[in-house]
């Protein structure tokens, strides 16, 4: 059994895709758990009407930890509210992860809820470096990541002191003591949204001096003014008319498109199907060896 954790706080606009997709999977043998960190909003609700168990959470290394606690299966897969998961992916991810004998894993991560280039070439480029530090620093984002039950509780689970980063340290210590993989064929889905709240310079700015300081000293970066559901809360503060600045633009552009989802997520899982490169035919090989 794959358990899915998923902690959240005002998650009730992203929640219902996310679990949805879950549903549509071909792989069934799974359980949902929900860590929710008292939302004021119908993310509670929501959860239920999918069937998941539903736990108290705090910050996303406490909800994580929360929800692993009541897992009841042998893997974890740990999912951030704003992820989507494309047809067949635990299947394809499982089999992987069990036919190679690994401990942890992340996917590719490409960007949904945004059509602008750059945020192709940010994705691709953490998925990238993520790639090329996979045997020397360890890293990922906790948008995805699966592992064994027995290597969570092996390194107690993600550090509940740090306030964020806690993907890369939690990342960096089972890597120490399992086997880790960034698997480039798989991958999901994940919102820009907050990209498009606080900014693309801004946050590509603020990745930079994280990974950076990651990079130089093999320590997480942390900040005591996080915090938890920010861009969930530019959400819920919009649709009930409290939000009044400059960001409220992007934010309501960003409402404006939950109810194009639908048709955008189909239409980007066909482009990909179409880009996916053919596998050459058998006569192909035997004519490029004649033309030399």
């Amino acid at each position: 059994m794959v358990s899915i954790v998923i902690p959240t706080y005002n998650e009730e606009a992203f929640l219902p895709r996310l679990l949805a997709s879950i549903k549509a999977q071909d792989f069934k043998d799974y359980e949902i758990i929900v860590a929710d960190n008292d939302s004021a909003d119908g993310t509670r609700e929501a959860a239920r009407r999918y069937g998941a168990l539903v736990v108290d959470g705090g910050i996303p290394a406490v909800g994580r930890n929360r929800g692993a606690d009541a897992a009841r299966g042998e893997y974890i897969l740990f999912l951030d509210a704003d992820t989507v998961l494309p047809e067949g992916f635990i299947s394809k991810v499982l089999a992987r992860f069990e036919k190679e004998f690994i401990d942890i894993c992340v996917p590719w991560i490409r960007p949904i809820d945004g059509t602008k280039p750059i945020y192709s070439t940010i994705y691709q480029f953490s998925n990238t470096f993520f790639k090329l530090m996979e045997a020397i620093q360890p890293q990922g984002l906790g948008v995805c990541i699966l592992a064994t039950k027995r290597i969570h509780r092996r390194i107690e689970g993600f550090s509940e002191k740090q306030r964020v980063s806690e993907d890369y340290d939690y990342i960096n210590r089972a890597a120490q003591v399992g086997r880790f993989r960034v698997y480039t064929n798989v991958f999901v889905y994940h919102s820009v949204r907050r990209y498009k709240a606080e900014g693309v310079s801004t946050l590509v700015r603020k990745q930079f001096k994280g990974g950076f300081l990651y990079l130089v000293t093999g320590k997480p970066y942390d900040t005591e003014d996080y915090e938890f559901g920010t861009y969930s809360h530019y959400l819920l503060e919009e649709r009930n008319g409290k939000r009044a600045d400059p960001d409220s633009a992007s934010v309501k552009k960003l409402l404006s498109s939950f109810s194009k989802q639908g048709i955008r997520l189909q239409s980007q899982m066909e482009k990909m199907k179409r880009e996916k490169p053919k596998k050459p035919k058998r006569g192909d090989k035997a004519r490029k060896r004649e033309e030399r």
